[in-house]
Parts: C-alpha cells; structure tokens; sequence
C-alpha cells in the first residue's frame, strides 16, 4: 500500500510515445472517499490557467515509479470528467480531524493510504494526542469511520472501533 504523497511528483507517462505528460500534483477521490476518481496535473496557461485531468479509468498502471497510460489524448479540463465538481481532492483532507461519537479529539489525518488499484484503505495520522493502539499504529482505517466529515466538520469514529479496526490491502 501506499499513500498519495508517495505518489505526488511522479511522472505519468503515455505508453504509445513515451512521452512524459506531466507530474501528479494531487488525487482527487470520489465524494465517499472510497477511491482515486481523477489524477491531477496541476494547470497550464499564463492569462487563463486551465486544470489539467486525467480520469483515473484511463490510467493503465499506478506504478511507483511513474504512472502510465494508453495515450496523451487523455489528459483534458475537469469539465470533460464526468461528476467531477464532486471530486474530494486528496490534500484537502489533510489536517481534518477526526474526533470520537462523544466529541473527544482523536487525531488528525496526515495523508490517504491507497492499495495497488487506488481504492482508499485508510489514512495516516498527524496529531494524536494520546496513547494507545491508534498512536502505535498512527492510521485509521477507512472503514472504522461513522462520518466522513466535511470541509468544516470533522471525521467521526467510534473509539473501540477505530483501535480493534487495522488497514486491510
């Protein structure tokens, strides 16, 4: 498994020339934080920044090294991806805090665990601030949550739940 800052700055390169398409800047998930819904590649243009988009179907191999896919054709405007106003970009989930079905602080989420098909398993944790299983481990799976929280509203999890719930591939 790995997380999506393992896999930011990584070439995506077309397989039919070789060319390199530009480096991923960020993942965007879909609205359940279930899984890699689009790469991002971050803009081009001076006057008029224009987003540039992969959809994550049209991505061959999530390799870590680089990312490959079928041809350049497949990087287009947010706009071309269907759904994609919904789309949860990855960095903005850094920070969030997750806090217990009582309101108590648990910790805060530091980065998004994926598997080798980019389906989010879980995330990494940034401040903890107590002992135990989930300080040990410093990640919480994604399944262990009750809430996924919102820009302004955190994550929420049962406790137990959370520390007797491991990251599965």
């Amino acid at each position: 498994m790995a997380t999506v800052k393992e896999y930011t700055n990584k070439p995506v390169i077309s397989t039919s020339d070789g060319r390199k398409l530009g480096k991923i800047k960020d993942l965007y998930l879909d609205p359940r934080l279930t899984k890699v819904t689009a790469v991002y590649l971050g803009g081009s243009g001076v006057l008029r920044r224009r987003k540039l988009m992969i959809e994550r179907d049209r991505v061959q191999t999530c390799g870590v090294d680089a990312w490959l896919v079928a041809r350049a054709d497949v990087v287009v405007g947010p706009g071309d991806i269907a759904g994609s106003r919904d789309f949860v970009p990855a960095r903005q989930l850094h920070g969030r805090q997750i806090v217990s079905e009582g309101g108590t602080e648990i910790a805060t989420v530091d980065d998004v665990v994926l598997d080798g098909e980019c389906r989010v398993k879980g995330f990494t944790l940034g401040k903890i601030p107590a002992s135990g299983p989930l300080a040990e481990r410093k990640a919480i799976a994604l399944e262990a949550l009750t809430s996924l929280g919102s820009k302004t509203s955190p994550m929420v999890t049962t406790l137990a739940q959370a520390e007797s719930t491991e990251i599965r591939p």
